[in-house]
This record gives C-alpha cells, structure tokens and sequence, in this order.
C-alpha cells in the first residue's frame, strides 16, 4: 500500500494534519490563554493599589502582619480567586491568609513586580508562593510611609489555587468531554475526507499506469480509450492526452520501422531475384569476349554486355526509387508548371523509342499555357513512365495519343493507346510491383516497376490514376492535378 502514490500522499497528509491539528490545537489554547490573562491582568491592574489605599496600615507604610491576615482573609471572602501577600522591599513574604504549610516560598522575584509597576506589556507573569515553579498574572502596588520610603510590597495573585481546583473539576464534567469528543469526530471525519479526496484524484493516474501496461503487453497495438473524465483535473486530463499521442507517436514509429524493414526484405528479394538474368548474360557475353581470338571478338558482344549493364543500373534506379516512395524518404518541391510544354519535352525525348517501335506519337492540347502546381522532375518521370508503357505496349504502326485539356477539378492529362489492352480481372494488379498483365510479352527489359512508380509520385500530388482498358483495343490512363 505505501509504495503507491496514493498510499505515500495518504501517509504524508494524513501525518501533516495530525501534526498540523496538535500544533494549531496547542497554539489555540496557549494564544487564548495568554489573551484571557491578559485581559484578567489588565482588568485587575489596579486591584493592589485600591487594597493599599484602602487599608489603614498599609496606607501609612505600616506592615502589620496579625493584622494583615485578617484584612486579607476579608478581601479573599470578596475575591476567591485572589491570592494576597505582604512583601518587604527584598521580596521576603512578611504576611499571608492562608495556613503556614501551603505557602511554600518565603521569597517573590521582584524583578516581575518591577516590570509591572513600571507599565510594560501585558500579561506579566510571577513567583506563584503556594506552587514553586509555576508563574501566574499578579496584580502588585508599592506600600510607602508618610515620608515616601519604600517599605514594601502588596503582592496580590490573580487565579490562585482555588480558581485552579474548579478549573480541574469543570475538566471532568461530562459536558467538556462530550465537546471533545465532538471535536475528535470531526477531526477524525476531515482525516477521511481527506483521504478520500486523495483516492479520487490518484485514481485516475493508477488508471493510466494500468493502461500504459496493457498497451505495452499488447505490443503496442492497441490502446483504450479515455474513460469517463467528469471527476478528472485538468492537470490529469492534459497527462492522459499527452500519454495517448505519445503512444500513437510511438505506434506509428513502430509501423515506420516494420515498412522499412518489409522495404528492406523486398528491395533484397528484388535484387537477388531480377538481377540474376541481367548479371548472368552480362557475364555471358563478357567471357564469350574474354575467350574469343582476338580477330575474332565481335563489338555485338560488347553492345549486348553494355545493354545488359545498363538494363542493370536502370533497375537499381527504380527499386530504390520505388523503396524511397514506399517509405516516404523523398522530397517533394510544388512549384507553377506548364503542363503543356513538359509534355512536349518529353515526347521529345522519347521520340526516338517510337520512331524505333514505328509508334506514332501525339499531344492534343487546345491551349499552349496550362499551368499547374506539381514537382516537376516527378512530374516528368510520370509522363515518362506512363508513354514509355504506352509505346511499349503498342503494336508496329500504333499510335500513342497524350492529351491535356482544362475540367471544373484540374487539369486532365491522359496517356491513349491502340496496343493490346489489358484483361478486366487485371487492371486492379497492374499497379503492383512485378506485375506484367498475361497477354503482353515477357521482356527483360521491363521489370514490371514503372507503374507502381507512377502510381506513388501521383499520391505525392494528391491524385491518382484512372484506368481505361479494353482487350484488343487499347487501354488509357489519366490523372487529375491542380490547377495554377
């Protein structure tokens, strides 16, 4: 219990109000106890000096003492509570009313009285005769003779012996201790309270603790959500919200790392599997070289090692391309294009394939000056990938058609051609990796990765490819992307 956070607060508070009741408890009866003598004090401050002046004897500067005996025996029929005593000017107790046997100091420190008569803060405390050791508030006058010499001093104690008896018998009455026993109660009903109001506010963070274990014995899989909150702190509320994006931070770290390490595993599988072909022929046709007569080496050789070289460093360029796209680990630059002449360049630039594949190619555009928001090196790879696909897939004397025309939604860039098509139950795969729809021909030089490519540098744009196909007809892809 006390290695909890609620049972340590439990302790520690429920130690510190104990503590903080005795102190204030002690401090309430000392202040209240000083302020009562302080009152009686100041209310009996001149009770000495009435006595004296009222007194014949004392009057004059005359210590009597049969006969003060008697003259205090009558002031303490009138006052119970009072004490009184004759003192010579050494503190010496010349006279009393009261038994011999209960006085039991012969001399008073003057130096109380002193202060007193010279009017310093209240209450001053003195010798108490009757119980050595223990101070009480006093009332105190000079006795002087006619000519004014000092002769002594009348010393009266204010709450003497029997004040204190009753004090004692009221302490037993069973109304005190019934308030008491009032006042244990309700300390003992705010300790609970106390208490409780700890419960309710560690409760919510076992809660938690609890639900970060469950998610981490879950594999960080899943997490609860936030329960009810109506009793919760603000304080506790911002932890358990802070506790949850840590934790799908944490889960998409997590689902990071496993893409990267499935990245990591395929682009392995990927490069022990396609480099095969390529790397055995290459090394084919260079031993074929090697062990050839010199007259006899053939530059067709060469060309066809070099081809192979190149179909080589063309594949790592996509795999790794592609595993940067997967993984997010690429840059992306929007910036203002003009769609219609980056399409031109590129037809351009791939025009010597066609010319090769005797593939016509096309751009049908009703306005020169389209312009959109894209990165226009992956822009340009796209309009690659996807006409490279289109004559590749396009019979002798075919045709590729590219066409941008303005929508309500964007600009519409399309990809025609005449070629073979592709199978209805194959549109849906042939943007996987690998993938060659089953009646195109098999090459080595296509490894099946152009359109997964373009499909990826798409999403970066926020479009996607739509795909149109009929077997033995042609087939035409199209995107969407932003006007400028």
């Amino acid at each position: 219990m006390f290695k909890t956070l609620g049972g340590q607060l439990s302790v520690v508070c429920g130690a510190m109000f104990i503590i903080a009741a005795v102190v204030l408890s002690h401090w309430y009866m000392q202040s209240s106890e000083q302020l009562a003598n302080q009152v009686k004090q100041d209310l009996h401050k001149d009770l000495a000096h009435h006595i004296v002046y009222d007194d014949v004897y004392l009057k004059q500067g005359i210590i009597d003492t049969e006969k003060l005996k008697q003259a205090f025996h009558t002031q303490m029929l009138l006052g119970p509570e009072w004490e009184f005593y004759a003192l010579d000017v050494k503190g010496r107790v010349l006279a009393y009313s009261a038994p011999p046997a209960v006085v039991k100091l012969s001399h008073i420190n003057l130096s109380p009285v002193k202060h007193y008569l010279a009017e310093n803060a209240l209450p001053i405390y003195g010798d108490d005769p009757r119980t050595p050791g223990k101070r009480k508030i006093f009332s105190a006058a000079p006795i002087t003779n006619e000519q004014g010499q000092l002769t002594g001093y009348l010393y009266v104690i204010v709450g003497g012996q029997k004040l204190d008896s009753l004090y004692t018998q009221l302490s037993q009455n069973k109304w005190l201790k019934d308030s008491a026993l009032v006042i244990f109660i309700a300390l003992v009903f705010t300790l609970v309270v106390l208490l409780f109001a700890i419960r309710v506010i560690t409760r919510p963070l076992s809660q938690l603790s609890e639900k970060a274990l469950a998610y981490v014995n879950n594999d960080f899989a899943r997490l609860s959500q936030v329960g009810n909150t109506g009793y919760r702190s603000k304080e506790i509320q911002n932890l358990e919200y802070s506790f949850i994006n840590a934790a799908e931070h944490i889960k998409r770290q997590l689902k990071q790392i496993k893409n990267t390490e499935e990245l990591r595993r395929e682009l392995l599988s990927h490069i022990s599997h396609d480099f095969k072909t390529p790397l055995a022929a290459l090394n084919g046709y260079l031993e074929t070289w090697m062990i050839s007569e010199p007259s006899q080496r053939s530059e067709k050789l060469i060309g066809s090692a070099l081809k192979n070289g190149n179909q080589i460093v063309q594949l790592v360029d996509q795999l790794f391309e592609l595993s940067r796209l997967k993984s997010g680990d690429i840059q992306f630059t929007p910036e203002p294009v003009n769609l219609v002449e980056l399409t031109y360049d590129v037809i351009h630039r791939l025009q010597l394939q066609a010319d090769q594949s005797q593939v016509d190619l096309t751009v049908e555009s009703a306005q020169s000056d389209l312009m959109v928001v894209a990165d226009i090196a992956k822009l340009e790879r796209i309009l690659v990938n996807l006409i490279d696909n289109a004559i590749r897939h396009t019979p002798t004397h075919g045709r590729v058609k590219i066409s941008v025309k303005p929508e309500q939604t964007g600009i519409l860039v399309s990809v025609q051609d005449n070629g073979k098509g592709i199978p209805d139950a194959e549109i849906s795969k042939i943007f996987e990796p690998k993938f060659q729809a089953s009646n195109s021909e098999k090459s080595s030089d296509n490894q099946g990765l152009g359109l997964s490519i373009v499909q990826h540098l798409l999403q970066l744009h926020g479009s996607h490819v739509e795909v149109d196909s009929e077997t033995g007809k042609g087939s035409c892809f199209s995107f969407n992307l932003q006007a400028c």
